[in-house]
């Protein structure tokens, strides 16, 4: 952050004084190739995850077969990134290393519970060819299994804002807020699209006409 802060202040030293002829300056040292280093990695990792993004959009709509559960698969994962990173640049948090090395982690963990949970969803409305009924199911045994993952992970991550190391603070608290918020997404925004989107299909199906 220093060495940043002095190329920032030389660059706009030469514009408003320029070297006479032909004089070129040019940087070295370990600080000055750990900056570059670090640019190339994060703006790599930015566009590996927004192309990642969508590559998981389209495995979703093939793994369910169905366009309407692919995008409700993504649902967890668009939520859980646009609060956590919204979070980071709310506090001034840059989007440095750690942040763009943890980007890739957010995708896998986002969308996992939304996968068990609209899988399961689906098996069990299979069995009782109802979408209340499965819903019911859902929220005894397998809901209770995502949501104890969720906090048992996240409490596992804690520990991590005590250290002294602030790459270590963001990496605890990244994950814990994944765990959290893509669990919480998924408990309550899921089951409410299900039974909006299924109300919508009863009601088109009930007002076509019976020969």
């Amino acid at each position: 952050q220093h060495t940043s802060e002095v190329v920032a202040w030389f660059k706009s030293y030469i514009e408003r004084h320029p070297a006479p002829g032909d004089i070129k300056a040019k940087w070295a040292g370990k600080s000055y190739l750990n900056i570059v280093w670090q640019d190339a990695m994060v703006s790599g990792m930015l566009d590996s995850l927004l192309s990642s993004f969508v590559i998981v959009f389209f495995m979703m709509v093939l793994l369910f077969r169905s366009l309407k559960y692919g995008l409700l698969a993504m649902l967890p994962l668009t939520f859980t990134i646009t609060m956590i990173y919204g979070l980071i640049g709310w506090f001034g948090k840059a989007y440095d290393m750690p942040i763009a090395v943890l980007s890739a982690l957010t995708l896998g963990l986002s969308i996992d519970f939304a996968i068990h949970f609209l899988q399961r969803v689906r098996e069990l409305e299979q069995q009782t060819n109802s979408l209340t009924k499965a819903l019911l199911l859902m929220f005894e045994e397998p809901s209770r299994a995502i949501s104890r993952n969720a906090i048992v992970i996240a409490i596992g991550f804690t520990p991590l804002l005590l250290s002294p190391l602030v790459p270590y603070i963001t990496v605890g608290f990244f994950l814990a807020s994944i765990m959290m918020v893509s669990a919480i997404v998924t408990l309550v925004l899921l089951p409410a699209l299900l039974i909006r989107f299924h109300r919508k299909t009863s009601t088109a199906t009930d007002t076509v006409p019976q020969a």
